[in-house]
């Protein structure tokens, strides 16, 4: 699914519980994500679901009859191919088949969804150099007489590869190759480079042996010619445009066979579209439609009423948060105009006592000068 997927999404604990619905409704708006993939396992059987979003369904539920991880496929490879770049752009999707307009619909709309999981690639402007992984989806259906009841289980089985595309140039030597692609053998044995690729010495005899097992012990060219393509191109360095080069899969794991049982409208619990072990009559599917529908709308109606409830009890809270900040300023209001009362009345006393100490001052003043007045008509009455 690289390089369009959450690597390092992780799940919250206290999310566990939620529906896929609630995650659809979340993730898509803030993520982006168009399908939701989730895994889940009892004593029995893994099931898959895929659930396209944002559009609400339909989801597909399969079986996991049996899978490979990655290091299980590489662990039985020579030479596993590991090279991180080839993620970096989407795979090439092939769905095997399915087949055509008149195709079963459960089988139409598995080739829809496994096609829209990834991007769609345009063929007049995709560059060759980021076609680097394949992805197939083969679609297997066994005929089953009725009798057996394991030919009823591999009935419809949708098998799952994955592969690198590995091109290699025509028309080398083999050696030369190697040496192109930077596989660059131990040539401390030999005089000159030209041992190595004649095979042969400057005198004529055998040259040693110059390659060891990492080097030499590497996929021949393909013999067979069907594989041979001009590339239109250039792909990478060792294979260049209108170069002709052989192609070639290699797997990378991991392996998947699937097998559908269950399709429902909407995401996970809409009425069930089909399913591949319950078969049903057109009166049952429409009662079971229409039982479904009630539910849908009596849960749309409870969440409506649960809704008015909590917008009515915010509103409650609202207005005894309100009535609690208008008293509060009530309060406040009253405690500074008893403030300013108490400064007015300590103004007014202050005003009173400069009023005495002028009038204090005055008589002061008045004596003193009735007593120089006095002094002077004595000084007079002695001349």
């Amino acid at each position: 699914m690289c390089p369009y997927t959450a690597l390092n999404f992780k799940e919250d604990a206290h999310n566990r519980k939620m529906t896929l619905s609630h995650y659809a409704t979340t993730l898509t708006t803030s993520m982006g994500l168009t399908h939701i993939l989730s895994l889940s396992q009892n004593e029995s059987k893994i099931n898959l679901r895929i659930a396209r979003t944002p559009t609400q369904g339909p989801t597909l539920t399969f079986q996991v009859t049996s899978f490979s991880l990655m290091k299980h496929v590489k662990s039985i490879q020579r030479r596993p191919v590991v090279n991180p770049a080839l993620y970096l752009s989407p795979p090439v999707v092939i769905t095997n088949n399915f087949g055509d307009i008149s195709a079963a619909p459960h089988v139409k709309l598995m080739r829809i969804t496994f096609q829209n999981m990834f991007p769609v690639i345009h063929v007049a402007n995709v560059k060759l150099s980021d076609c680097r992984r394949v992805v197939l989806f083969n679609y297997i259906r066994k005929e089953s007489d009725g009798n057996s009841e394991s030919s009823e289980k591999e009935d419809e089985i949708v098998e799952v590869r994955h592969y690198a595309i590995k091109a290699t140039p025509v028309g080398l030597n083999r050696k030369v190759r190697r040496i192109i692609q930077a596989k660059i053998p131990n040539l401390s044995k030999l005089d000159d480079i030209s041992d190595y690729i004649t095979g042969k010495t400057s005198t004529g005899e055998a040259a040693p042996s110059a390659t060891n097992s990492a080097s030499y012990a590497s996929d021949s060219e393909p013999e067979d010619e069907t594989s041979h393509v001009t590339l239109p191109q250039s792909l990478n360095k060792n294979n260049k445009k209108s170069t002709t080069s052989a192609l070639k899969l290699v797997e990378l794991g991991p392996r998947l066979r699937l097998k559908l049982y269950k399709v429902e409208r909407g995401l996970s619990n809409g009425d069930v579209m089909y399913h591949a072990f319950v078969k049903k009559t057109a009166e049952e599917a429409a009662e079971l439609k229409k039982r479904k529908e009630s539910e849908n709308t009596l849960k749309k109606r409870r969440r409506e009423e649960q809704e008015a409830n909590v917008a009515k009890k915010m509103a409650v809270k609202e207005e005894k948060r309100e009535g609690k900040r208008r008293r509060k300023e009530e309060r406040e209001k009253e405690m500074m105009d008893s403030l300013r009362g108490v400064g007015d009345a300590v103004a007014n006393g202050d005003g009173d006592d400069d009023k005495e100490e002028d009038e204090s001052s005055g008589t002061e003043e008045q004596s003193e000068s009735e007593e120089e007045d006095s002094d002077d008509d004595n000084e007079e009455e002695e001349e």
